[in-house]
């Protein structure tokens, strides 16, 4: 049956309106106020590529390798920077739009798109080695690893690809709901092993060589009584630390799993669409009204949260430094107290929302705005 895809997330209460008594209530995004500036932005270098403002759902995130940064835009360009000039190395424009990626590996690159195409790049000239059709969508970024290119689809398949020449190695598939948000959560890949989750509320740990499934867990579940109500999307990156696996739910719920077992070590009712920053002793999520918090990685307590940015569909918290930084749909950069979520300071880079949270390589960072600004940048205080 042809699954359903509701085109809302973060953005939802953002932009729609309910009526009550004939009278349309919206849900405006929080003004922000002036701070005193408690530190230091300073810009490496900028750059632009294509306008990507109706992507949505896309996750065309920077990456990075060694000296250098791949970023790939909406309508076809592929760009090969040094990450510590921003000059540019090669441009390749696909001629196609592309919606995930790139995922790096050692010798290519591979991109995703709405068509449920994977292609793979030369890394060292954007040579095209080969395109492969999956199964649907691609709305998550490729992983490359152990010369294999793993792919999660919108319909829940996942795939091992042959890095050499895009040839299915395996195949994993499970049953997911007709009514989904829009999105996909980003596989990790670690020690031989790929962990997944999935919009049923599913977590599975797969032998990355073979395709064989270790463990699959429903780890997180709902009593509600319709479609709308059950749904208990994995869209959001998780966070893996030694053998700790967390993760969070559109529904308001973030989960600490074992990695060997897949067993709940603990929940807590705070949950993200776009999932979950874990630092040494916390994790860091916004929930869909995009207040900001900080959970104890070992227990899953509050230890701050923040309203200061309500509405304002703000991106995955990143941890940078010992603060949290996060973007907004007007291009803002915040900076917050990593230890009781104060706000420091702010600079605006762009005019328009991220296609994601800042991406950090040591002390740099970038933002990747979607009307096609990219900013290399530092922060100090």
């Amino acid at each position: 049956m042809q699954r359903i895809i509701i085109l809302f997330l973060i953005s939802l209460v953002f932009i729609t309106s309910c009526k009550n008594n004939k009278k349309e209530k919206k849900y405006e995004p929080i003004e922000i106020v002036d701070v005193v500036q408690q530190g230091q932005f300073k810009t490496l270098w900028t750059k632009e590529i294509d306008d990507g403002e109706k992507a949505y759902g896309y996750q065309l995130i920077p990456n990075f390798d060694d000296t250098d940064v791949y970023i790939a835009g909406q309508e076809g360009t592929v760009i090969k920077l040094n990450a510590t000039s921003g000059a540019q190395d090669w441009t390749l424009n696909l001629g196609r739009e592309l919606s995930a990626g790139p995922g790096v590996g050692n010798d290519i690159l591979v991109v995703g798109t709405p068509e449920g195409s994977v292609i793979a790049l030369d890394k060292s000239n954007g040579t095209q080695l080969w395109d492969v059709r999956l199964s649907s969508e691609i709305l998550s970024p490729p992983i490359v690893d152990n010369d294999q290119v793993i792919v999660r689809a919108q319909d829940g398949r996942v795939y091992a690809l042959d890095a050499s020449n895009g040839k299915r190695n395996w195949l994993f598939d499970t049953n997911i709901p007709g009514l989904t948000l829009r999105g996909n959560s980003k596989p990790v890949v670690k020690a031989g092993r790929v962990y997944i989750g999935f919009d049923n509320g599913k977590v599975a740990a797969i032998k990355q060589e073979s395709g064989d499934v270790i463990w699959s867990q429903n780890v997180i579940e709902t009593d509600g009584k319709t479609e709308l109500a059950r749904i208990v999307d994995i869209d959001g990156d998780m966070a893996l630390i030694a053998t700790d696996l967390y993760l969070s739910s559109a529904i308001g719920k973030t989960i600490a799993v074992a990695t060997e077992s897949g067993r709940v070590m603990w929940e807590a009712d705070n949950g993200s669409a776009k999932g979950v920053t874990a630092s040494r002793n916390n994790l860091y999520l916004l929930d869909l009204e995009s207040n900001v918090y900080a959970l104890n990685r070992t227990t899953g307590s509050e230890e701050w949260n923040t309203t200061e940015f309500k509405y304002r569909n703000t991106t995955k918290p990143v941890f940078y430094l010992g603060d949290v930084i996060v973007g907004d749909y007007e291009g803002y950069i915040h900076v917050l107290n990593g230890e009781n979520g104060e706000t420091l300071a702010r600079v605006r880079m762009g005019k328009s929302e991220f296609y994601s949270h800042p991406v950090g390589n040591g002390s740099m960072l970038i933002a990747y705005n979607k009307d096609g600004t990219i900013t290399a940048f530092e922060y100090s205080r």
